[in-house]
């Protein structure tokens, strides 16, 4: 019998956002599926995590006793002696950051012949890449101008920033997401905030700041061909821009203080609207995505700012106000799976040949 497989954790900074999001999701489909737990853990590998039954069975990571396994040729088989457990209908990605969100975990269970419901390996790999993200969109919608710093081109990038920046400054890493490591500086302390980045992440991205903000956010998905928004959200952050502690450090699990729906004139409205229709299209997405913007309240001008392929709580909350609930936004999501990849093979005589 084919199973659906939740897979969550994976190496990342957001580990344990990952955590939540997995169990939250096999918690609302247990009655429904017939549904295995796979816990992606710290050492790259997989696990079967059926005897977790809430979050604080991964509290202790070093005392977890799970059996070990590997995808291969459409189903699931156990590591040590490579037996077949079961077949797998799809896998729902619920990894945040890392090798679950940028593109390997698709590659992988493409490889071995299995659906998945986030974005394709390619579309993946483009929006964890901050900078490259920005770089395809920028003909599409407004992006705020930064600059990619490497260990390779830093003296370069600091004199590009110094001779031809403003003086405020958002420091980031260019593909890490939950704003981990994004920091707001100036020309007196902003190469100290990259060298902090390097320690993280291999790129840093620095940013000329807006001050005046607001924040607003739109999630989207495809439906066979049809492409379903939800409303957007004005999330309301302690500083002057959204940290990880606005995000994730609130009972809710999704941040309390946000405005849902965001309260904003029509015509910036339909701009959110057009902007995420475009760059959801342009980067061939699938699956649910979150994607922010930042609004200039002095210029009165919107950016992209990022996309989140695997959105915190898969952004239930932003299509409940259209009466999607959380098990009908996860069930389109399983329609709308990515089969594997079809690679063709044509036969030639070339290796008859002389070379």
């Amino acid at each position: 019998m084919k199973k659906l497989c939740v897979v969550f954790g994976g190496a990342s900074t957001e580990h344990d956002i990952s955590i939540i999001t997995g169990m939250q999701l096999a918690k609302n489909l247990k009655e429904k599926y017939n549904l295995e737990k796979i816990y992606f853990g710290l050492d790259n590998k997989f696990y079967l995590a059926d005897k977790a039954q809430d979050i604080a069975f991964f509290k202790d990571k070093e005392k977890l006793k799970l059996k070990p396994i590997i995808f291969y040729d459409g189903a699931v088989y156990s590591e040590h002696k490579f037996k077949k457990l079961f077949d797998v209908e799809c896998v729902i990605n619920c990894c945040h950051g890392g090798l679950g969100e940028n593109g390997d975990l698709s590659a992988y269970l493409n490889l071995n012949k299995i659906k998945c419901t986030s974005a394709s390996t390619i579309s993946a790999h483009i929006a964890m890449d901050k900078n490259l993200a920005k770089q395809i969109v920028k003909d599409i919608v407004p992006t705020i101008k930064g600059v990619l710093v490497t260990k390779e081109n830093f003296s370069e990038a600091v004199k590009t920033i110094n001779k031809k920046f403003s003086t405020s400054l958002i420091v980031k890493p260019n593909s890490l997401g939950s704003s981990i490591g994004v920091k707001a500086c100036d020309k007196t302390n902003y190469i100290d905030q990259i060298n902090a980045i390097f320690e993280l992440n291999d790129n840093a991205l620095v940013e000329e700041r807006v001050v005046d903000i607001l924040e607003y956010n739109q999630a989207c998905f495809k439906d066979n061909e049809n492409l379903v928004l939800s409303v957007i959200e004005n999330p309301i952050t302690k500083s002057n821009f959204l940290t990880f502690d606005d995000k994730y450090m609130h009972k809710s699990g999704k941040g309390d203080d946000r405005i849902i729906p965001a309260e904003i004139p029509p015509e910036l409205e339909e701009q959110i609207i057009d902007y995420t229709s475009k760059i959801y299209t342009a980067l061939n997405m699938n699956g649910v995505v979150r994607i922010d913007y930042i609004y200039d309240k002095t210029s009165e001008k919107l950016y992209f700012n990022e996309i989140n392929t695997i959105p915190g709580s898969m952004a239930f909350y932003l299509y409940e106000p259209l009466g999607i609930d959380y098990i009908t936004l996860i069930e389109r999501q399983i329609d709308n799976a990515l089969p594997p990849q079809k690679f063709s093979y044509i036969k030639t005589d070339v290796l008859n040949k002389k070379i």
